[in-house]
């Protein structure tokens, strides 16, 4: 895992595939009580809570949402948003699964 975003992100391009994908993921770990910094990218996200409570936020518009071990939160293409470890005690880990949308393929 390295250090991006301010969290510990381990990327699926270190697995070996035998055909192109047509979508990228990674594992995330926040720290207890830390964040993610601010991000914003072209691709959708959908991000699923492996373990621990998360708090996204959206900056721009000041809207949270709360996700449980196991749910999941789709972060649309642009959205700035921020994301929250709620525990004072134990790590968040998140499966992040993103693409390109096809608006955004077809330029």
């Amino acid at each position: 895992m390295t250090e991006e975003y301010g969290i510990r992100i381990g990327r699926w391009s270190q697995y070996a595939a035998d055909r192109e994908l047509p979508f990228d993921a990674m594992w995330c770990v926040i720290p207890p009580g830390g964040s993610s910094e601010r991000d914003q990218h072209p691709e959708v996200e959908l991000s699923v809570v492996a373990s621990g409570h998360a708090d996204y936020e959206s900056p721009e518009s000041g809207e949270r949402t709360e996700a449980a071990q196991g749910a999941a939160v789709l972060l649309p293409s642009r959205e700035p948003h921020v994301i929250h470890n709620r525990s004072d005690s134990e790590p968040l880990v998140l499966l992040s699964i993103y693409w390109m949308p096809e608006e955004e393929m077809a330029e």
